[in-house]
């Protein structure tokens, strides 16, 4: 009569070892199209914020800039890193040159909520991608004229030199070299504040190349 053999501990410990390996490379292969999806629409809702707060500086004659906040508490308990619109009220109601509040200067609407008249929703910011470049972008009110300014070049609305030198540029988006996304320029016309949106390994990229694009990526 035969004896069946069993397993010894060394060829079970193989054996797990193994099973883990592949364990680990399938979640790999999964999260990396899951972040990469992520990324996108991030990039997507950003674009798309900055077209909202545009049309609301125009509509309300106000201020609209997007700030950039890291460890936000959100509804299901966790903490993220993330981005919104912010429609700033002024000092008075016939002068938009007080605006922000001279007590909200230097500050965001989440950590002084009387500073707003007008919030957009949150963009959660993938920790693989860098949106920090964003913050500040603003909308100057009833033109929409674009800078970067977190307090949106308060008292010098008529200064059109401090105007042309607050101008964003192109508004790079950058992605982690493990993502393997190549970056989005966020491209803000300074006069009119109109954006358009350009990944760096689109057709439209590649026909008519910009700096930032076939630039090396910044440090991490």
């Amino acid at each position: 009569m035969m004896r069946t053999r069993g397993m010894t501990l060394l060829e079970l410990m193989i054996a797990i070892a193994i099973v883990g390996m592949m364990v680990s490379l399938a979640v790999v292969g999964i999260s990396k199209p899951l972040d990469g999806q992520r990324e996108a629409t991030a990039t997507r809702e950003l674009w798309s914020s900055a077209l909202r707060a545009r049309q609301r500086a125009i509509a309300t004659n106000q201020p609209v800039r997007i700030v950039v906040e890291d460890n936000v508490l959100l509804p299901d308990g966790t903490r993220k890193r993330v981005a919104r619109w912010e429609r700033l009220t002024c000092d008075n109601d016939f002068d938009n040159n007080t605006c922000p509040r001279d007590a909200c200067t230097g500050t965001t609407c989440r950590a002084s909520p009387e500073c707003c008249s007008e919030t957009g929703p949150d963009i959660v910011i993938p920790d693989s991608m860098t949106a920090t470049p964003v913050h500040g972008l603003c909308f100057l009110p009833g033109s929409a004229r674009a800078v970067k300014s977190l307090d949106c070049m308060r008292g010098q609305l008529d200064n059109v030199a401090a105007l042309t030198a607050a101008a964003p540029g192109n508004i790079q988006l950058n992605f982690s070299v493990k993502s393997g996304r190549p970056r989005s320029l966020l491209m803000v016309e300074p006069l009119t504040g109109l954006a358009s949106l350009l990944d760096c390994d689109s057709v439209r990229a590649t026909q008519a190349p910009v700096a930032e694009c076939t630039a090396a990526p910044p440090p991490p």
